[in-house]
């Protein structure tokens, strides 16, 4: 079930129906509360459709509940249904890849390096040879040591810096258009 329902989710994300993939992920959240796989699509949702705020709040949510749960070590990870819903969302061949990238670029422009990566290799997961997803894992590692190092982080390119600038707001474009979160900023020319 939890499977179908994630792919239901990445068929509406692809297709650039927003309203029906956030009402999936949230009839996810419904079922089982502590996923943090469609709190993080949630987020996608919602940051895809202009609303940068509970974007940012349901990032934010997930980062806690990911700390949180690593302290809960007595549970057996594996009977959980978030994890469930990880390893669904994770499937090769998955129709979440997409959105896992389109997560990971999100991310990344919010600065949020470590959890970018985990999208990135989730999306990897789910497609292993999307090549984006490749590059983007190593420009967002690149990009996180220079945030940490201050004299990298000088010697920055002006399109190094177009890459950690906020994106522009996403309402305005077309909703059926595919996702194109920046892909040409993780390309390589």
């Amino acid at each position: 079930m939890i499977d179908a329902l994630l792919e239901l989710f990445g068929t509406f994300y692809q297709a650039g129906n927003f309203l029906q993939a956030e009402r999936i992920a949230c009839r996810i959240l419904e079922a089982i509360p502590d996923d943090l796989v469609s709190l993080q699509f949630l987020g996608l949702v919602y940051y895809r459709t202009g609303r940068r705020e509970e974007a940012i709040e349901a990032f934010n949510t997930a980062a806690c509940r990911g700390l949180d749960r690593d302290s809960h070590l007595h549970v057996d990870s594996r009977l959980r249904a978030s994890a469930q819903c990880l390893r669904a969302a994770r499937v090769p061949g998955s129709t979440v890849a997409a959105a896992w990238y389109d997560l990971g670029v999100v991310l990344f422009r919010l600065r949020r390096y470590q959890q970018a990566i985990s999208a990135f290799q989730s999306a990897l997961a789910g497609r292993p040879d999307f090549r984006a997803a490749q590059r983007a894992i190593a420009r967002v590692s690149a990009s996180s040591w220079r945030q940490r190092s201050p004299v990298a982080n000088r010697k920055l390119t002006a399109a190094g810096r177009c890459l950690t600038a906020d994106p522009l707001p996403c309402q305005g474009r077309n909703a059926a258009q595919p996702s194109g979160l920046g892909r040409a900023a993780f390309a390589t020319p």
